[in-house]
């Protein structure tokens, strides 16, 4: 019997809604041209375009008129929980 090639993530919400907006922005962008100088493979951005894809299906966020105010706070959640720069 073959093997499923799905994986399944679970992941923070409010670290999915900001996946999806940086993703959104830098690899839906103009074919990824914001990320060009990351990415090593050609497969590295479909798989990006397939991580937004599944992001969009899951988030009610990015559709909401207080898109921006949602991902700020969101942010501050993340850096609060998991650290970074602000």
């Amino acid at each position: 019997m073959a093997k499923s090639r799905d994986t399944t993530l679970t992941l923070d919400r409010d670290v999915a809604l900001v996946l999806f907006d940086f993703l959104s922005r830098n690899a839906d962008e103009e074919e990824g041209e914001p990320l060009a100088e990351a990415l090593q493979s050609r497969a590295e951005l479909p798989a990006l375009w397939s991580l937004l894809a599944e992001l969009e299906e899951k988030l009610d966020e990015p559709l909401a008129d207080d898109y921006r105010r949602l991902v700020e706070e969101a942010r501050a959640r993340v850096i609060a929980k998991y650290g970074g720069a602000p």
